[in-house]
């Protein structure tokens, strides 16, 4: 089982759902103010956007002096951070040493429909939204079945479920599905060894990835009937700790991103992943501060962070993962969310070493296939 913060998104048991009702009205809308003073400023904390759309969410925190949880805020611009719209996070809780309390996946399937991961008492509670985050919902399910992974497509909402007796403590994985709503769901088994979780979920249309580290070789299991059926298959090339961060942006074209310990190794697929292409020809470390973005099925992006010897950090690749060719510079001491939108339009949460976080971690913005990046204030 594979659970961190999500970026990108696009690609979900007939089991009795208890909904818990969490619901605040109201949106605002805003014009990006470069004028603000810094000390009152939000300070961005995460991006995750809607692959092949204008669309991207960012996390805030608007204070630390809350006497309540953490200050967070959730803003969504669909013109490059031109404009923002506040919206609302489901009940976040504070954590210690964590900006984002106890908030562990943000992912939105597109304007309206998205979901949130949270740690609570030592478990997951999802939480859903169907009407642009102005309210969410908490999804729960009977039997003991907990949602471990969700992976949404253009139509319908992907998960894994298992039975938990403590968070990372589960067992009898399957995958379910749904229609966007996550009100309606439908189980299908998982073949060994899937059913023993340890694994990364992939989902376009009805395709769906399911990438592990086998005893010997990586494997990668792929359905092309919506998980009634998988098919096996070695894939050498996917060597990482656990399993490969797969991105697709097509039902053929695929992105992977496989962490192996410091580094971290990129490939790319345009045959549903029988071949893969590596990408990256320079070294790449996990500890880096750069970031990877894949935007289409042809175009990605790849920062190497502070501590590359090149004159340029941030690539375009292109090509099939033939090309790459340098474009600019973030120079950013840790870039801690890349979203392009398209070929020029993206967005970047930059921090750089200080001790004042409110003003050494701030959002920047390109125009121009990333030349050139200006701050944006957000507010």
């Amino acid at each position: 089982m594979v659970g961190a913060l999500t970026h990108r998104s696009l690609g979900r048991l007939l089991i009795t759902v208890t909904i818990v009702g969490v619901t605040v009205l109201g949106a605002t809308a805003h014009t990006a103010n470069a004028s603000s003073s810094s000390s009152s400023l939000p300070t961005p904390q995460l991006l995750t956007g809607v692959a092949g759309t204008p669309l991207t969410f960012v996390v805030s925190t608007k204070s630390v002096k809350c006497a309540r949880g953490p200050c967070l805020q959730l803003q969504r611009t669909s013109d490059n951070g031109a404009h923002f719209t506040t919206l609302h996070l489901p009940p976040i809780s504070r954590a210690k040493g964590n900006p984002l309390g106890n908030l562990s996946q943000l992912i939105f399937a597109n304007s309206t429909d998205g979901y949130a991961s949270l740690d609570v008492s030592n478990s997951f509670a999802w939480y859903v939204t169907t009407n642009g985050a102005r309210s969410w919902r908490r999804e729960g399910t009977v039997h003991g079945e907990t949602i471990v992974q969700i992976a949404p497509t253009h139509h319908q909402l992907f998960a894994v479920i298992a039975h938990c007796v403590r968070k990372y403590a589960c067992t009898s994985y399957r995958i379910a599905r749904s229609p966007l709503t996550a009100n309606k769901w439908i189980v299908e088994t998982l073949p060994p060894p899937l059913s023993g979780g340890t694994f990364a979920l992939a989902a376009y249309d009805t395709n769906i990835w399911a990438n592990l580290q086998g005893p010997r070789t990586p494997l990668l299991f792929v359905s092309h009937d919506a998980a009634h059926t998988f098919t096996q298959s070695s894939a050498p090339l996917l060597a990482s700790v656990s399993a490969c961060n797969l991105t697709p942006m097509s039902s053929t074209a695929l992105w992977a991103e496989c962490p192996t310990g410091m580094l971290v190794s990129f490939f790319y697929s345009d045959d549903a992943g029988v071949r893969w292409t590596s990408v990256s020809r320079y070294e790449y470390s996990g500890t880096g501060g750069g970031a990877f973005d894949p935007v289409s099925s042809s175009l990605a992006y790849l920062d190497f962070g502070p501590y590359s010897s090149r004159a340029k950090d941030l690539y375009s690749i292109t090509g099939s993962g033939h090309q790459m060719t340098p474009v600019g510079n973030i120079a950013c001491s840790s870039t801690n969310g890349l979203i392009f939108s398209d070929a020029k339009r993206g967005l970047a949460i930059c921090e750089q070493n200080g001790t004042n976080v409110s003003t050494s971690t701030y959002l920047l913005r390109s125009s121009d296939g990333g030349a050139t990046w200006i701050k944006v204030s957000l507010s």
